[in-house]
């Protein structure tokens, strides 16, 4: 009976799995859109609550700070007020120089004469007038195959240069002559 049992179970067991298999491979879109949908609306609540924390975080320290002061310790609020102002000096520091440096390698993309008119401007808008500035003008191109003019610059340079060469060639290309007679 334990034989019998056993191989009974075998199969039962890769049943199980072939199923399992089955239903990881073939996503049920109906259930994952509404999962989906619950998921980025509690974000969104998330999100909306670490704000209304934060308010009330900066709220509370406003509050505490006034309260202090007003019991007459305001020589600890200092002291606690220079360690923030102690702390938060490197990062001041560095935001500086990064600016400067920022700024600096801007205004050494702009042409010369605009580099004092716009160096107190804010790194935003520097960003704006370096990538109008170095944009590419635009270049007259002539549109002409190579040799169209024989070399020349205009149909009436050619024309007045090479008078020959001008009626052979527009003979030949247009089947007219323009300027000459037959």
């Amino acid at each position: 009976m334990s034989e019998a049992q056993a191989t009974v179970q075998e199969p039962t067991q890769d049943r199980g799995q072939e199923m399992t298999t089955q239903s990881q491979t073939t996503p049920d879109i109906p259930g994952q859109s509404e999962l989906l949908h619950e998921v980025m609306a509690k974000k969104e609540k998330i999100k909306g609550l670490e704000t209304k924390l934060a308010d009330i975080e900066a709220k509370e320290e406003k509050r505490r700070q006034d309260q202090l002061s007003a019991d007459g310790k305001k020589d600890e609020l200092i002291s606690e007020l220079q360690g923030d102002i102690a702390k938060y000096k490197p990062f001041k520091e560095r935001l500086e120089s990064y600016e400067a440096t920022r700024r600096q390698a801007l205004l050494e993309r702009l042409p010369e004469s605009k580099q004092d008119k716009f160096k107190g401007h804010p790194l935003d808008v520097l960003e704006d007038l370096v990538d109008e500035y170095s944009a590419p003008g635009r270049v007259k191109v002539d549109n002409q195959p190579p040799g169209s003019y024989g070399g020349y610059k205009s149909m009436a340079e050619w024309a007045s240069s090479d008078p020959k060469g001008y009626k052979t060639q527009t003979k030949t290309t247009r089947g007219i002559t323009v300027g000459y007679g037959s």
